[in-house]
């Protein structure tokens, strides 16, 4: 297995994907992000991508993670986290939100998301500065 890692710029735009196939393949839609920040001692995000799913992605800004994964709910999201802080044997930080109880759309996740680093960790990620995402973007042809 091999998740998908991107830049830190596409998390937006990776979050809109997902929930677009959600809701027009899965009856029930359900995505979870978790956020995780680990010492840079390694380098954690060549073990992300062998220990997420290939539906899965993340997004690393230095010691800082986002997993986006798919058809996942908190409860399953836990359960990935567990995992992971036992192969690594280190309790990171972490937060989990998800689609669609903690948000209807990619930007109202990312907010909360944000929110929520910020209030226990105060951490503020360059990656979910939201004013950097245009609400609309208008194109001429």
């Amino acid at each position: 297995m091999s998740a998908q890692r991107f830049l830190h710029g596409d998390i937006m735009a990776v979050i809109d994907l997902q929930i677009a196939i959600q809701e027009r393949y899965e009856k029930e839609q359900k995505i979870s992000l978790v956020y995780f920040r680990l010492p840079s001692r390694y380098d954690y995000g060549r073990v992300f991508e062998n220990i997420l799913r290939k539906t899965d992605s993340f997004v690393q800004e230095g010691e800082h993670f986002i997993a986006i994964l798919y058809n996942t709910d908190k409860d399953g999201a836990r359960e990935l986290l567990a995992g992971i802080q036992d192969f690594l044997d280190e309790k990171p930080l972490d937060l989990i939100v998800s689609y669609p109880k903690d948000g209807k759309d990619a930007r109202s996740l990312l907010i909360k998301l944000q929110d929520e680093i910020k209030d226990h960790y105060g951490v503020i990620l360059e990656s979910l500065k939201i004013e950097t995402y245009p609400l609309f973007e208008y194109y001429e042809f």
